[in-house]
């Protein structure tokens, strides 16, 4: 198939995804609060506009990555999922459900389809991992909630245990920046409380873009190699 028809197909049919994802993060929305204090990244035709094309190029640039492999697919249809959880968790400190069965369906299909049965095991380990390690300091009210500590279990099973201790090293970092920008700036501390589920879905990207590009460092990044 000629490149520059497989560009415009990719685009088109990312934008129209772009659209969908923004009404159903109004949807995800408007079923758990009726009046909305914080910003919400969407309302208007240019927030829709914004929607369509950052995940219109971001799937271009997972095809420019990895061509259209199976592969290519999941990284595309687990980023727009995060695209959808990170804002409504930023407009109303929520993960719905929907959203972490969504995650668990699209890896758990790709994990069944494309890899052996024998190696499903590290996925359920990722998944024992990413719960406990979020569990904790949601059961003492220090830091996560539980829609965190299903999202975390939900991207343990994708990851498999290496990539979700990936992940995790790796929203650390994220957490640690975003604190010190707050310190700087005087708007919260150490003990500023934030949504943590853009964090955990960033990293979760970032694992899947470095597994996507075979980069290996220092440890397998989970269940894409």
């Amino acid at each position: 198939m000629d490149q520059l028809l497989i560009t415009a197909e990719v685009f088109i049919i990312g934008a129209v995804m772009g659209v969908f994802m923004k009404k159903t993060t109004d949807y995800l929305i408007s079923q758990r609060v009726k009046t909305l204090t914080n910003h919400q990244l969407s309302g208007s035709v240019t927030d829709t506009i914004f929607w369509a094309m950052l995940n219109a190029i971001i799937w271009l640039v997972f095809v420019k990555l990895n061509g259209l492999e199976p592969k290519t697919l999941e990284c595309m249809l687990l980023f727009s999922i995060c695209v959808i959880l990170s804002a409504v968790d930023i407009s109303i400190k929520k993960i719905p459900n929907e959203l972490v069965l969504m995650t668990i369906f699209v890896g758990g299909a790709f994990i069944i389809t494309g890899q052996p049965i024998t190696s499903i095991g590290m996925n359920i380990f990722g998944l024992v991992i990413g719960f406990i390690i979020f569990f904790l300091p949601a059961i003492i009210g220090k830091g996560a909630g539980w829609g965190d500590v299903k999202y975390a279990a939900a991207v343990g099973f994708c990851l498999g245990v290496y990539g979700i201790i990936s992940a995790i090293m790796i929203m650390t970092f994220f957490l640690m920046i975003y604190t010190a920008y707050l310190i700087i700036r005087r708007k919260g501390n150490l003990k500023s409380k934030v949504a943590l589920g853009p964090f955990m879905a960033s990293s979760f990207v970032s694992v899947l873009i470095l597994n996507l590009i075979n980069t290996n460092y220092l440890m397998e990044f989970g269940m894409l190699f």
